[in-house]
């Protein structure tokens, strides 16, 4: 398979997720935006089931570049409240339409869902349904909080100016610093 064509690929599917959502990602729209015949689309994705993991794996492989770059290293070398802090930075980010699209369709298909599954399992620390300390419990909050940021962000209610959004991030982080006690 042909690297040079699969990211510009994957890249036109995104900006159709973006701008028309998921029903718009069909075989021929992707084809189009990149510039391709349906036959050469087809070459590197034989099947629009493979076209929609391909799509989750690169937005998911996208965070997880995010995170280690944030992070300055792999989620291995982190410590769990590294993990948490990047994972707020990241996940408080300014969101995509195109993500949010693509993990509520992933949501309920754990072929789709794996990408996603593996880097969250990595970055954000197993939920406890019930965290038993304050530290817990104000770990969870914080990174329950910069979920919703996220959200809010992606369905374009509730934007924030950069410096609100900084400060919040900033205060969440600062509640896993204050919960590592």
């Amino acid at each position: 398979m042909r690297a040079s064509n699969r990211i510009p690929i994957l890249d036109a599917a995104v900006r159709i997720a973006e701008q028309h959502g998921f029903g718009g990602v069909t075989m021929e729209a992707v084809a189009e935006e990149a510039g391709l015949t349906k036959g050469g689309l087809m070459y590197h994705f034989g099947s629009k089931d493979a076209l929609l993991l391909g799509i989750q794996h690169h937005l998911a492989d996208g965070w997880e570049r995010e995170l280690e770059q944030l992070a300055g290293k792999t989620a291995a070398e982190c410590t769990p409240r590294e993990r948490m802090a990047a994972y707020v930075r990241v996940s408080a980010k300014q969101a995509s339409r195109a993500e949010l699209v693509m993990q509520l369709e992933a949501a309920n298909d754990a072929t789709l869902s794996e990408p996603w599954t593996a880097v969250f399992e990595r970055w954000r620390p197993a939920a406890e349904s019930d965290p038993q300390d304050a530290a817990g419990m104000t770990a969870q909050v914080a990174l329950l909080a910069a979920d919703g940021l996220w959200t809010i962000e992606a369905l374009g209610v509730g934007r924030l100016d950069e410096a609100a959004r900084t400060r919040i991030i900033e205060h969440l982080v600062g509640l896993l610093e204050d919960g590592a006690g």
